[in-house]
């Protein structure tokens, strides 16, 4: 018996050991792991001669996107809605066009668009001038989506041959700003909101005050709305060969002509000239093959997505000259921030590394913005400024898709001011909004009483009504806030605060408006500005130099651990489409959470809430 034991307890010796070693060089292969995820370098894609670049922009085009999480990106499959959707960079896109427009080695574009799930008019417009001069290049330019959004069709209209599947649409409504009002629930719970403004337009505070949109608003929103609409069908026309006029008529006419179409709404594209062909994917595969060849596989036609091509043909700039790009995206806040909205210290940590940059001859500010906090949008402006006074660095505003309310603000006093045609601007005005609670309280038994030292004690809690003493201060600091933001534009812009009251008063306009008013100095594209800063600095062999702040280290190492595309991507997954119905909830649910953001120190706010279209 003794023997079988010593047997026994040999072969545990044995497995103990065994797994041991196991997790011993379980260990080992887990930090071979981490180093060749930190050090490794693939080798870059290449180009072939001949080749398609296909434009495939996935989610929203945004000015600068979110570094995406690695591990959501490995378990996507499995999040469904939870998932953050993907964005593509609008940069990175114009850089991939004008960089294949003059590349002997890409011999045409193709336009899909069945992931895009749309962009800003100043957005749309830049990248279909750079399919345009793509295509004027003499490279052929074909449109191959299974349907077409008005975002989408926008691209496509600049192509040589628009191709839909039969099932497809060509769904074009125009432009409108319809939001989503509050004031009935408000009281509904017995919330009191207290509402402070300056400007006959400045409509931000409605959805908190009306049930619908007051005629004033209506009337700016409906000019300005007018203008990017012509703008869009006039890119259009001269894209498609129509008549002027032709494509505005046919939107208005839709339900008739889509009757004579037999309900048919691919053959109503094809009647309106908006598609050239409908067909299915194997027969524009087959036709592209048979133009530019196929790929090894024989699958379909030789291609390459312009993530890979970008990554491909990255060229390196040793320039010493720097034209510093700073972006203001989102919601003007207090504090920090992520990339997704204009925090002000994050922004400011940005302009003070640029400016104390020797290295860096001017500051681009590229903005996308409604606006947000006026304190927060001072703060920035603060820096802006002691880089042209302190630095002298020549400051120079690119707006683009909206440079709004504190968005000018921050812009007001740069240099030169530079704005896209379609660029919502302007809403210079300063309104608060204090809620209070007490009768929702009263309705459930809570209530609030006390004694204080002064008329003033307790003025701003918001469990008690505000007194008229307070009331009287609040709207005293609205009305100092607007006649700073006057004398800001006045002093930035060369004019008279008079003749910018004139223009102001919370009012949205479009960028070609906002020239004739003298509120921009030049309608032009990101690189004209850069151009424009460069030539001001006296420098003209330079590179262009993005702040914004660096992954997380933890982040880049699992992203290269499971070859997540943190740095570049080459290939975008799909991601779910979200129904009519959850974007509409999604869309409230933002709008309300907009009093979340609410945190200026002083109350008040430079915000334009009419300058997001759907």
């Amino acid at each position: 018996m003794k023997g079988i034991w010593e047997i026994i307890k040999v072969g545990l010796k044995f497995v103990q050991g065994l797994g041991t070693t196991f997790m011993g060089l379980f260990v080992i292969l887990f930090i071979f792991m981490i180093y060749s995820a930190m050090t490794n370098t693939e080798p870059r894609p290449t180009v072939p001669n001949g080749v398609v670049m296909v434009l495939s922009p996935s989610g929203v085009v945004r000015e600068q996107i979110e570094y995406p999480d690695p591990l959501e990106q490995v378990f996507r499959e499995y999040q469904d809605f939870n998932s953050t959707p993907p964005q593509s960079s609008y940069h990175e896109i114009i850089k991939a066009v004008e960089r294949a427009t003059t590349d002997s080695r890409i011999a045409g574009l193709a336009i899909l668009t069945d992931r895009f799930a749309g962009a800003s008019p100043a957005h749309l417009h830049g990248i279909a001038d750079r399919i345009k001069a793509f295509k004027e290049a003499g490279k052929p330019v074909y449109a191959i989506s299974s349907a077409y959004s008005q975002s989408d069709y926008l691209l496509a209209s600049q192509a040589d041959k628009v191709f839909m599947n039969p099932e497809g649409n060509v769904i074009l409504t125009g432009y409108g700003r319809y939001g989503t009002y509050f004031k009935s629930l408000l009281d509904m719970i017995g919330a009191d909101i207290n509402v402070f403004r300056v400007g006959t337009f400045k409509s931000a505070v409605e959805p908190y005050i009306r049930d619908d949109m007051s005629a004033a608003a209506k009337e700016a929103n409906q000019a300005y709305l007018g203008e990017l609409w012509r703008q869009y069908t006039d890119k259009v026309e001269q894209g498609r060969g129509m008549e002027p006029g032709t494509l505005a008529k046919s939107v208005d006419e839709t339900p008739d002509l889509l009757r004579a179409a037999g309900g048919n709404f691919g053959q109503l594209a094809v009647d309106m000239g908006l598609v050239d062909e409908l067909v299915h994917r194997i027969d524009y595969r087959e036709a592209l093959i048979e133009e530019f060849g196929a790929t090894p596989d024989g699958e379909t036609f030789k291609q390459i997505s312009y993530q890979a091509y970008l990554a491909a043909s990255h060229q390196a700039d040793n320039s010493k000259n720097k034209i510093a790009v700073i972006t203001a995206q989102g919601e003007i806040i207090m504090g920090t921030g992520p990339i997704t909205v204009a925090a002000a210290e994050t922004v400011v940590s940005h302009i003070r590394a640029a400016r104390n940059d020797e290295n860096v001859a001017a500051i681009v500010l590229r903005v996308d913005s409604p606006g947000g906090s006026s304190f927060a949008s001072e703060l920035i402006r603060q820096e802006l400024e002691a880089a042209q006074k302190i630095n002298g660095l020549p400051v120079v505003a690119s707006f683009g898709p909206v440079a709004a309310s504190g968005g000018y603000w921050i812009s007001a006093t740069a240099d030169e001011i530079w704005a896209s045609p379609s660029t919502i601007t302007g809403s210079i005005g300063i309104f608060g909004v204090i809620p209070t609670f007490q009768d929702t309280l009263d309705k459930v038994g809570i209530h609030t009483d006390g004694v204080g030292t002064t008329k003033l004690s307790g003025a701003f809690d918001i469990t008690r009504d505000l007194s008229e003493p307070t009331k009287d201060i609040i709207q005293q600091s609205i009305e100092n806030g607007y006649q700073n933001f006057l004398t800001l534009v006045a002093n930035g812009r060369g004019m008279t605060v008079e003749e910018v009251d004139k223009i102001a008063q919370g009012r949205v306009w479009a960028a070609t408006t906002a020239l004739e008013y003298g509120l921009v100095d030049h309608l032009g594209t990101f690189d004209d500005a850069v151009a424009s800063a460069a030539k001001k600095a006296g420098v003209s062999d330079y590179r262009v130099s993005f702040y914004r702040d660096a992954p997380d280290r933890l982040d880049a190492m699992l992203a290269r651990l499971f070859q997540s595309n943190i740095f570049e991507s080459t290939t975008v997954p799909d991601y779910p489409v979200p129904s009519p119905m959850l974007k509409m909830l999604t869309t409230m649910k933002a709008e309300a959470d907009l009093l979340l953001k609410f945190n200026d120190p002083m109350g008040r706010y430079a915000l334009c809430l009419t300058c997001q279209l759907r």
